[in-house]
């Protein structure tokens, strides 16, 4: 048996020849782009999908038989199933076009699995507007429940010619004798062939509950309140589908911790058509919240979301443990102001110590208070347009990176001296960049600046001499530095260190993902080092010299800047800011 196969596992009640028309589905490039499994009740159709789902995931799994995304089709809506998608295939998405125009441009093959689609909450709904279109693509297959005769396969049917079809009730695919061999041990009934579920006398779910069946279901504190840390997950989840079932959700918003100890895609159902705080900040954070099993994450999360929002909500949810919390937030509509979308950052220094520059997708920079998001001023700077990086020098000196790549220093209003010699040192570094700057920074106890150019090279100062190092395959994306490490980010999806003091960088990278690191930031602190990385799908990781491995966490949307100050990790995004406190 080759190492391919003994990675597969074992197909019971007779069904290889199924498993192996799967497989076969998987690895032909000619195959219809969607095959439908189908079959009657309890012919099995759910338990093949997710043996190909488990047998056919991960890194390890040869391209062509890879399954990279599993959806599981029940309480699942548009939204709910958006999300899971965007996560699981590196392309965070608010909407499905978003969604659609990111796979598409990314190119690259993607199968889907969705078992249990009847069980979703509008099947044909989740089909035309999200499942039929993703088949499309050229680059998408997927392999769907969806029996003959259901509301799944008609909605199909208008959309999709010519599936591939595997039914399950046809016999050529369960071999009669392994079948009765397995019904004959498992007690069950060889007569039965081909349909496992009635070998084996298994019968369909009984009426669901009711949503007071469920509350009474719920542990309570001895003064009667409910206790929500020891109700299980599926009990919670089953309570919200029960509430949108008698339309009584909209009572459960009283309890936001109600939100995030529930299954994410229950709760999402259940708040369809709701309006307020706490449906506006789940629908924003909701790529951040599937998909993450810990309900002290979700709460962070979402908590993000209500700050200056609806602030006794997010107190309710600061009381569930998490390994991190957010200080302070700015959404549009917030309480606290809203500086709009935040392209850039950088840690004051000088006259601007304490605070923190944001810089929009236009250019504008403005200053806020690093430790509340407090907005101060407008930092004036010559020339006008977009920024592709931002930095401060020690004695306040501004150094930027236009979109055209000519970096720039704009001199602090109590040390215009000092923007001169910055000018100079971005002058002798732009020549060593021989790809085009792409990114700036500055390092060093001197504040020195750095720049890193698009074939992948970091240029710095070390000695009164430019040094230059490739440390990525194509462009570097992000470069921030303290006062001993400067930090890289590529298009290669790596995290490179060059410490300060050293002629030459860190000779492995410090993490590698699939997708473009979109932001880095480094700190000093009294423990070593701290650093941050963001990826183009969302994920942000923070090393701390004193952690066993990398916290990460997400927000809800990609992040485009980063910073580190006062113990806080600062995210700018597409629609505003947020400070997390690990």
């Amino acid at each position: 048996m080759s190492d391919e196969a003994r990675r597969i596992p074992p197909l019971r009640a007779g069904r290889r020849p199924a498993g192996l028309a799967l497989l076969g589905w998987l690895a032909d490039d000619r195959a219809p782009r969607l095959c439908r499994v189908s079959g009657s009740a309890g012919s099995g159709k759910t338990h093949l999908l997710r043996w190909l789902a488990d047998g056919s995931s991960g890194e390890d799994v040869p391209e062509h038989r890879r399954v990279h995304a599993l959806l599981d089709g029940e309480r699942l809506t548009v939204p709910a199933a958006l999300w899971l998608l965007g996560r699981r295939l590196g392309h965070p998405a608010h909407s499905p076009d978003e969604l659609f125009s990111a796979l598409a441009d990314d190119g690259r093959r993607a199968v889907i699995c969705v078992p249990d689609l009847g069980r979703a909450v509008h099947p044909s709904q989740l089909i035309a507007q999200l499942l039929a279109p993703l088949v499309e693509l050229p680059n998408i297959r997927l392999v769907v429940e969806a029996p003959d005769g259901g509301v799944a396969a008609a909605a199909f049917g208008l959309a999709v010619e010519h599936p591939a079809v595997l039914d399950l009730d046809h016999e050529q695919w369960t071999d009669r004798e392994r079948f009765a061999a397995w019904a004959t041990r498992a007690g069950g009934d060889p007569a039965a062939y081909p349909h496992p579920a009635a070998a084996l006398g298994l019968t369909t779910d009984g009426p669901p509950e009711s949503g007071a069946d469920l509350i009474a279901r719920i542990p309570r504190h001895p003064d009667g309140s409910p206790d929500l840390a020891a109700a299980d997950e599926a009990l919670l989840s089953d309570l919200w589908t029960a509430a949108a079932r008698d339309g009584s959700a909209a009572g459960l918003l009283a309890d936001p911790q109600l939100l995030t100890r529930a299954h994410p895609v229950a709760v999402t159902a259940a708040l369809e058509g709701l309006d307020g705080p706490l449906p506006a900040a789940w629908a924003t954070a909701g790529p951040a919240l599937a998909g993450e099993p810990d309900p002290g994450v979700r709460a962070a999360v979402l908590r993000t979301r209500l700050i200056g929002m609806d602030d006794a909500a997010a107190g309710r949810l600061a009381e569930a443990p998490a390994p991190w919390q957010a200080a302070w937030a700015m959404w549009p509509g917030s309480s606290a102001g809203w500086p709009g979308a935040v392209a850039g950052l950088a840690v004051g220094a000088g006259p601007t110590a304490g605070q923190l520059l944001l810089a929009d997708p236009g250019g504008t920079i403005r200053t806020v208070e690093a430790g509340t998001g407090r907005p101060l001023a407008r930092v004036d700077r010559p020339g006008t347009g977009p920024l592709r990086a931002l930095a401060v020098a020690p004695d306040g000196t501004v150094v930027v990176l236009d979109a055209q790549g000519v970096p720039g220093a704009v001199p602090a209003a109590d040390a215009p001296a000092g923007a001169a010699a910055v000018q100079q040192a971005l002058d002798a570094l732009g020549a060593a960049a021989r790809g085009g700057p792409s990114a700036l920074a500055t390092v060093g106890p001197e504040g020195a600046p750095a720049l890193a150019d698009g074939d992948g090279a970091v240029c710095r100062l070390h000695g009164g001499a430019v040094l230059a190092e490739r440390l990525h395959e194509g462009p570097v994306t992000a470069l921030a530095g303290s006062t001993t490490l400067l930090v890289s980010g590529g298009f290669d999806g790596a995290v490179r260190l060059w410490v300060a003091e050293a002629g030459t960088a860190v000779p492995d990278p410090l993490d590698r993902r699939t997708g473009a690191v979109s932001a880095v930031a480094a700190a000093d602190t009294p423990a070593g080092p701290v650093v941050a990385a963001a990826w183009a799908d969302g994920l942000v990781r923070l090393w701390r010299p004193d952690a066993d491995g990398p916290l990460g966490l997400r927000l809800g949307s990609p992040v485009w800047a980063l910073a580190l100050a006062d113990g806080l990790l600062v995210a700018g995004t597409a629609e505003g800011i947020a400070a997390v406190r690990y």
